[in-house]
């Protein structure tokens, strides 16, 4: 009986429970990543509005709608109502950075409106007219809640946290736009390359940013920081603006508090005053 015990192949075993600990550390690594968001925001002071997913004004079809909402704070409307309105666009895999960026934004005072949009695939379509269509969708938006009496001034900010490249030019050139933050955005050459001429030729744009996270993934560079970097170095203008955060990745996990600390000293003191 002894000798069946020492017969055991205990190399084999050890292996398996190594095995069982590594895929028990990466369970809890996910779900702190999953879990560690709150559900609700904390601010009781908050005020959530759904909005309408579709509005009725012979926009196209280019860009359909999956969530849209307006944030503010209860507490300091009054005072903040003559700031322009900040828009968040947002994809599918965005949610928990831009609910505490909305979060600490609407307690700043800042009216949000958080819109989650999705390209219809199932049209092949330029660039050109989703950002038509963008504009259209920003103004539907803004004259819906002009017409329910939520808020009342017409201009805002834009903030771009999608996976598609807003075209800088249509939104700086509609009047009602004070600014263009983008976070982490895909970066196509073409777009780049005629940048340095959109604000040659209009030096009344606002300003326009871009943010970036140094990393990707784990230690893996970002490729379209390279890439912005590479195709923006030939041009000069002081309109753009480019900030990175060295040490997060691309979802900015534990970054979230620096990240929104740029995003307010940006809005308040670079763009409202300019």
């Amino acid at each position: 009986m002894l000798t069946e015990i020492y017969q055991v192949n205990w190399v084999l075993i050890d292996v398996v429970i190594i095995f069982l600990l590594f895929l028990l550390l990466i369970s809890v690594k996910f779900f702190k990543s999953s879990h560690r968001w709150r559900l609700k925001f904390s601010n009781e002071a908050l005020e959530n509005y759904p909005l309408p997913k579709s509005y009725n004004d012979g926009t196209g079809r280019f860009l359909d709608i999956k969530h849209c909402s307006l944030t503010r704070n209860s507490s300091l409307y009054k005072e903040y109502q003559d700031i322009p309105i900040i828009f968040m666009i947002r994809t599918k895999f965005k949610k928990r950075l831009t609910k505490i960026i909305t979060e600490g934004l609407s307690c700043y005072g800042f009216n949000i409106i958080n819109l989650k949009l999705k390209i219809n695939s199932r049209t092949k379509i330029s660039n050109g007219l989703i950002d038509d269509e963008m504009n259209s969708l920003i103004y539907s938006v803004i004259g819906y809640c002009n017409r329910e009496a939520i808020i009342s001034i017409p201009r805002y900010i834009l903030i771009n946290y999608s996976k598609f490249f807003i075209s800088a030019e249509k939104i700086l050139s509609d009047p009602m736009n004070d600014g263009l933050l983008c976070i982490n955005p895909r970066i196509t050459k073409h777009k780049i390359r005629n940048m340095e001429d959109i604000f040659d030729d209009n030096p009344q744009y606002p300003q326009i940013f871009y943010i970036f996270s140094r990393r990707n993934l784990f230690l893996l560079k970002n490729p379209n920081l390279k890439c912005f970097i590479n195709e923006f170095a030939e041009i000069t203008t002081s309109k753009v603006e480019l900030i990175t955060l060295e040490k997060s990745t691309r979802n900015f996990k534990y970054y979230e508090t620096i990240l929104l600390g740029i995003i307010i000293d940006i809005i308040e003191n670079k763009l409202l005053k300019s």
